[in-house]
C-alpha cells in the first residue's frame, strides 16, 4: 500500500533563533478511508482463514450483563472450549462457576452449556435439571459462533461475506469500559519505551432490514494479532443494555488439556428433569 505523506517543513535563511518544529503530516481523507478499508478486509480475510484451519480454542471467560434502565450489572466467570472448524463440525462447552451481582456479592454457580450436533443443552448441576434446545436440524449447516446468528458471542472463523452482508464494519478503538481495563497495555515499560498493543478492534453495525437491526445497535470485536484470537466482545442493544465478554489465557490450536476434554463431555442426566425443545 502506497501512502502519500505531505510534510511541511518550516525554516528560514541563516541561523534560526528557535529550532524549527515539524508539522504533523497530512494524509488525504480518501487515502485514510482506503487504508481503513484495507485493514477491515485484511482482518476479515484472516478470520475466515482461521475458521478453515482451526482445531481448538480454550480460554477463561468473564461475562458482564449491564441493564441501562436499572443501572445494574451481573458478572459471571468460567471457561470456554471450542473444537472444530466453522460450521456443523463445531463442538462447544462453556461453564460458569461464579456469579457476582450488582452489590458485589459473589456466589458459586453450577451452570454448564454444551453445543453439539445442532443442540444446545444447559445443565443446572445443583438442581439436576437440563434444557435441550434444537438450534439446527439434522444436516443443516449452522455455526453457533456466527456473528449475528449464533448463541455465543465469541468471534472465531467468521466468513467474510457473511459479516459484510449483515453488517457495516469499521476499525474501532478498544471498548472504553472498566470491565475491559485489562486490555489496555501500559503506556511504556520500565525503560520508558512505548508499549505497542497487539490488539485490534472491529465495530459491526447491523445493516437496516437485517434481523439483528431490530435489537442490536453495534458489536465490537477485539482480536489479538497475529493469530486474530478473540480477546473480547461487546454487544450494545438498541435500548442501551450491554453484554460484554472478556477472554483470558486463550490458546488457539494448542491441543486440549484434560480439563477441557472433561468439559466437553456431557454429565449423566439419569434421574434429572430434562426439558427437550425441538425446532418446530
Amino acid at each position: 500500500m502506497n501512502t502519500l505523506l505531505l510534510v511541511l517543513l518550516l525554516g528560514c535563511q541563516g541561523e534560526p533563533a528557535v529550532p524549527p518544529a515539524p508539522v504533523a503530516p497530512v494524509v488525504p481523507a480518501a487515502q485514510t478511508e482506503s487504508a481503513a478499508q484495507e485493514s477491515v478486509d485484511a482482518i476479515l480475510d484472516g478470520m475466515e482463514a482461521q475458521g478453515r484451519t482451526m482445531k481448538d480454542f480454550t480460554a477463561s471467560a468473564s461475562m458482564e450483563k449491564f441493564e441501562s434502565l436499572t443501572d445494574e450489572r451481573e458478572i459471571r466467570r468460567g471457561r470456554v472450549v471450542v473444537v472444530g472448524p466453522s460450521g456443523a463440525q463445531r463442538h462447544i462447552a462453556i461453564i460458569f462457576d461464579e456469579t457476582i451481582d450488582s452489590s458485589g456479592r459473589g456466589s458459586t454457580d453450577s451452570r454448564r452449556f454444551i453445543y453439539s450436533a445442532g443442540w444446545l443443552t444447559e445443565f443446572d448441576l445443583a438442581r439436576k435439571q437440563a434444557i435441550r434446545r434444537q438450534l439446527a436440524r439434522a444436516g443443516e449447516v449452522f455455526d453457533p459462533l456466527r456473528v449475528g446468528e449464533g448463541a455465543f458471542p465469541v468471534p472465531l472463523g467468521q466468513p467474510k461475506a457473511d459479516v459484510l452482508r449483515e453488517f457495516t464494519a469499521t476499525v474501532a478503538p478498544l471498548p472504553d469500559a472498566p470491565f475491559f481495563k485489562s486490555l489496555t497495555p501500559p503506556s511504556s515499560d520500565a525503560k520508558g519505551v512505548a508499549a505497542a498493543s497487539t490488539l485490534v478492534a472491529l465495530r459491526l453495525v447491523p445493516r437496516a432490514g437485517t434481523p439483528m437491526a431490530r435489537d442490536t445497535a453495534a458489536i465490537v470485536m477485539v482480536l489479538e494479532r497475529p493469530l486474530l484470537a478473540p480477546r473480547a466482545v461487546e454487544v450494545e442493544a438498541v435500548n442501551g443494555d450491554r453484554t460484554r465478554v472478556l477472554l483470558r489465557n486463550g490458546t488457539l490450536n494448542a491441543g486440549l488439556e484434560e480439563w477441557a476434554r472433561a468439559l466437553l463431555e456431557a454429565p449423566s442426566t439419569e434421574g434429572w428433569k430434562v426439558d427437550s425443545r425441538p425446532m418446530e
